[in-house]
């Protein structure tokens, strides 16, 4: 492997079934940006990186002389960097609305998922984990339906942040009601799970979660 301070191009380390890693590359397909992805483990990260991202997390992005960590600090770099098509509203109040709807998933949504995946929980607690993050879902629906994406009439960083969570539910047994209820989690899915940049920012692994 290259030496990171040696980098020409954008690289992006990424763990190719972290959801934390998949929102950023959703990013960069979203705005056609050329990066070098390379896939490493987020459990088995060398020294390098350990040296780069002092949480020893992924992903981590390096842009020449720039090293960032922390998927929502790189999400909206990209952003900000590469401004078409934008990813956060123009207005200041809407912006900091995206912001707090990502807090809110990954408190809420992110936190819950990764005890049940990453987590040392006993059967007891990972069922009561499993029940609460479906009925966090599933008691979204309502917001599903009033626009085409999340809280928002253009696909923005949270939806960047939803659908790889929604992706894996079939990795926590969690399966979405197909009634009228949960129509339009269910439509949102498809709607996003269909879209090329998400499809593009599939690894191979993350394909075999729903057999794509």
């Amino acid at each position: 492997m290259v030496s990171t301070n040696k980098r020409t191009s954008m690289t992006l380390f990424s763990d190719p079934v972290d959801h934390y890693c998949q929102r950023v590359r959703i990013v960069l397909e979203e705005k056609g940006i050329f990066a070098e992805v390379v896939d490493m483990p987020k459990n088995n990260l060398t020294e390098e990186i350990l040296e780069l991202s002092p949480y020893a997390t992924l992903p981590v992005l390096v842009d020449r002389d720039v090293c960032l960590y922390d998927s929502v600090t790189l999400m909206e770099y990209l952003d900000e960097r590469f401004p078409h098509p934008p990813l956060l509203p123009v207005y200041p109040v809407a912006r900091a609305n995206i912001r707090l709807y990502i807090k809110r998933i990954e408190s809420d949504w992110c936190t819950l998922f990764d005890q049940i995946v990453d987590g040392d929980l006993k059967d007891a607690a990972k069922k009561k984990a499993t029940k609460q993050l479906k009925s966090l879902i599933t008691g979204t629906a309502p917001i599903f339906k009033e626009k085409p994406f999340f809280m928002n009439d253009e696909f923005s960083l949270v939806d960047c942040c939803i659908a790889p969570i929604l992706w894996r539910l079939p990795l926590v047994d969690i399966e979405i009601p197909k009634d009228n209820k949960n129509r339009p989690i269910n439509e949102y899915m498809k709607s996003v799970f269909t879209r090329k940049s998400f499809i593009n920012s599939l690894t191979e692994l993350e394909k075999e979660i729903r057999n794509f």
